[in-house]
C-alpha cells in the first residue's frame, strides 16, 4: 500500500513497535525508530551495487516532497549520476548561495551605486521594506510569488507607488548580481510594476499666486529650526533640486558675484553646471554660511553643528511642515521647481534660461553646439522669480493659523 498521510500521522512521534520499514513504491519508503521518527529514504542500485540515501524527515518534508525527490533521484541515476553525491552537491550550492541582504550590500558597495545622489536615500529604503524584514532569505530559491509577497507588503501598508520604486531597485539589485554570476535566478524579473503597486503620476502640481504668498508666510509659522527655514526659502528662490543644496559646499557660490556651482557628484545629470541667483538668495546664504563660519558645509545638522550634510530625512520633512500650516491641497518639495519653471514662463523668461537654472539637459541640437551657460540671463530670470514671490507674500491674507 502507497504511504499516506493518515497513516503517517497515527505513528508520528508516538512509540511503535511496528514495521520498521512501510515502502511507498518506486524505492521509496518510510523507514521508521521504535520512538515513531519516520525518516524517508530511496534504495537504489549504482554501478552493480545496492545503495539507500535518506531523503528528509516526515514533518519537516512531506510524503508528495519525497515522490519529487524520489523522482529526482531517478534521473541522475538515468544520466549516471550517484543521487547522493549530486544531493551533496546541491546542498553545498545553497549554504553558499547569497541571502537577498548580502545582494543588497554587494551592490550597495558597487561605485556606480555609491556615486549616486540618493543613496543614502536608497540603502535607507531598502533596509526598511527588504533587508530588515526579508535579508536571510536565498535569492536563488525565491520564486515570483515570494517575492511579491515583500513588495505587497508595502502596497498594503498605502505606498503603492513606493511599492513600484523599491521593486525597480531591487531589480538594479538582481541585474548586478547575475551579471557577476553570484545567482543563478532571475525569478524577481517577472514580476511587473502592475503586479504589485502603481508609478507615480506625472507631475502636474504648482503653486498658484495665492499659494505661493501663502507657501512664503508659512515658513516662518512652522515650528522647524531657523536654518531650514532658509533652507526651503533658498530652494523655492533658485529652482534647486533639495538634494543639491543640502550637499552644497561653501565653495560652490560665489555670493557676490550670484553664482552657484553644482559640481557633477550632486548633479542628477552628473555633469557640472551653474546657476545663476537672486540677490534675495545670495543674501540668505551669506546669513546661513555666517552661522557656521568654520564648516565648510552649508546646511550641517542643526543640533550636532558637524561638517557634514543634514540628513535626508530633514530634508524630506520640510515640504510637510510648511504644507501642515498652509492647508489646501498637497505638494511636494519638488513641485517647487515646476511652479519657479512654470512662473518663469509667465514671466516671459526664454525656456532655455529656465532649463539652465533648474539644472535640466537642453535637447536636440541647443545640447550638442549652445555651450554658453547663460549667466547674465540666469541671474536675470532670477531676480524676476524672486520679485514675484515677494508680490505675492506681500498681497497675502496675514490671517494664517498657528
Amino acid at each position: 500500500m502507497p504511504l499516506n498521510d493518515t497513516k503517517l500521522r497515527r505513528i508520528d512521534g508516538k512509540p511503535y513497535d511496528g514495521p520498521s520499514e512501510i515502502a511507498d513504491g518506486g524505492g521509496l519508503s518510510a523507514r521508521i525508530s521504535p520512538k515513531g521518527l519516520i525518516t524517508f529514504q530511496y534504495r537504489y542500485r549504482i554501478n552493480g551495487k545496492p545503495a539507500r540515501l535518506k531523503l528528509g524527515t516526515y514533518g519537516q518534508m512531506s510524503i508528495r516532497e519525497a515522490r519529487e525527490a524520489m523522482e529526482e533521484c531517478k534521473k541522475w541515476l538515468e544520466e549516471g549520476r550517484d543521487p547522493a553525491i549530486q544531493r551533496k552537491m546541491n546542498k553545498a550550492k545553497v549554504s553558499q548561495s547569497p541571502s537577498i541582504s548580502m545582494l543588497v550590500d554587494e551592490w550597495l558597495e558597487s561605485p556606480s551605486v555609491k556615486s549616486l545622489v540618493k543613496f543614502d536615500y536608497w540603502k535607507r529604503m531598502l533596509k526598511l521594506h527588504v533587508t530588515d524584514n526579508y535579508g536571510k532569505l536565498i535569492a536563488n530559491e525565491m520564486d515570483p510569488v515570494e517575492w511579491e509577497k515583500i513588495f505587497l507588503r508595502i502596497t498594503k501598508a498605502g505606498s503603492p507607488v513606493q511599492a513600484g520604486n523599491v521593486l525597480v531597485k531591487m531589480k538594479q539589485v538582481i541585474r548586478y548580481a547575475l551579471r557577476r554570476k553570484r545567482i543563478t535566478s532571475n525569478s524577481l524579473m517577472l514580476l511587473e510594476l502592475n503586479d504589485i503597486g502603481s508609478r507615480p503620476e506625472d507631475g502636474e502640481r504648482f503653486l498658484n499666486d495665492d499659494e505661493i504668498g501663502v507657501f512664503w508666510n508659512a515658513i516662518d509659522r512652522t515650528k522647524m529650526s531657523w536654518q531650514n527655514k532658509m533652507l526651503i526659502r533658498i530652494v523655492a528662490l533658485t529652482g534647486c533640486r533639495g538634494v543639491e543644496l543640502r550637499l552644497a559646499k561653501k565653495g560652490d557660490f560665489d555670493l557676490k558675484g550670484r553664482e552657484w556651482v553644482i559640481p557633477k557628484e550632486n548633479s542628477k545629470t552628473r555633469k557640472r553646471f551653474v546657476r545663476g541667483i537672486s540677490n534675495l538668495a545670495a543674501d540668505y546664504l551669506q546669513q546661513v554660511f555666517d552661522i557656521y563660519p568654520n564648516l565648510s558645509i552649508v546646511f550641517p545638522p542643526t543640533k550636532l553643528q558637524e561638517d557634514r550634510p543634514m540628513s535626508a530625512s530633514t530634508l524630506i520633512s520640510l515640504a510637510e511642515q510648511v504644507e501642515d500650516v498652509m492647508g489646501g491641497d498637497h505638494w511636494s518639495l519638488h513641485d517647487l521647481r515646476r511652479t519657479c519653471k512654470t512662473k518663469m514662463a509667465e514671466l516671459g523668461v526664454a525656456p532655455h534660461v529656465s532649463e539652465k537654472i533648474l539644472g535640466h539637459k537642453l535637447t536636440g541640437m541647443l545640447a550638442i553646439y549652445d555651450q554658453y551657460d547663460y549667466i547674465p540671463e540666469q541671474q536675470e530670470a532670477a531676480e524676476l522669480w524672486a520679485k514675484k514671490i515677494q508680490d505675492c507674500a506681500e498681497s497675502s491674507p496675514l490671517s494664517l493659523q498657528n
